[in-house]
């Protein structure tokens, strides 16, 4: 088990993870590409309560997309600064793996969502990869939430 930290870009807002990451994505989908400016969004899922914001609180900002249903996406009011995508499935969050101020040694995500991935990218890596979410996804998220924290 890792305990990491990450900040916003500003560094107003900063965190605390205990423990290990429950999985790693890489996300091409339109909206997210569109959020972070790039050619995708990489997330590391785990549990909630293993996550903690140490610094900033007051600055946590959320916004709920429309038509997206019941998750919002967490940014820092100060900077702009993406944090964090709170689901739908109590006791799950996904935090923007490029906010950490230790980054992982390898890259363990799989790609996901490529069927709406920019249209000018290739993926050429050997990570598996899915033209939306990955059969088991769900089968992940149920782990997670009754791992013992």
């Amino acid at each position: 088990m890792k305990n990491r930290t990450g900040q916003c870009y500003c560094g107003t807002v900063k965190y605390e993870i205990q423990g290990d990451f429950g999985f790693i994505v890489h996300c091409h989908c339109r909206n997210c590409r569109r959020v972070t400016g790039s050619v995708a969004y990489t997330a590391a899922f785990m549990r909630e309560e293993n996550f903690s914001i140490t610094a900033g609180q007051e600055e946590i900002r959320e916004y709920f997309p429309t038509g997206s249903g019941p998750f919002a996406r967490t940014f820092c009011g100060k900077c702009g600064g993406r944090l964090s995508v709170k689901l739908p499935i109590p006791g799950i969050i996904n935090i923007a793996l490029t906010t950490l101020d230790q980054e992982p040694d390898e890259d363990v995500g799989v790609h996901i969502n490529l069927e709406s991935k920019a249209p000018w990218q290739t993926v050429g890596d050997a990570r598996p990869q899915y033209e939306s979410f990955p059969p088991d996804m769900q089968e992940l998220f149920q782990k997670l939430m009754h791992e013992k924290g």
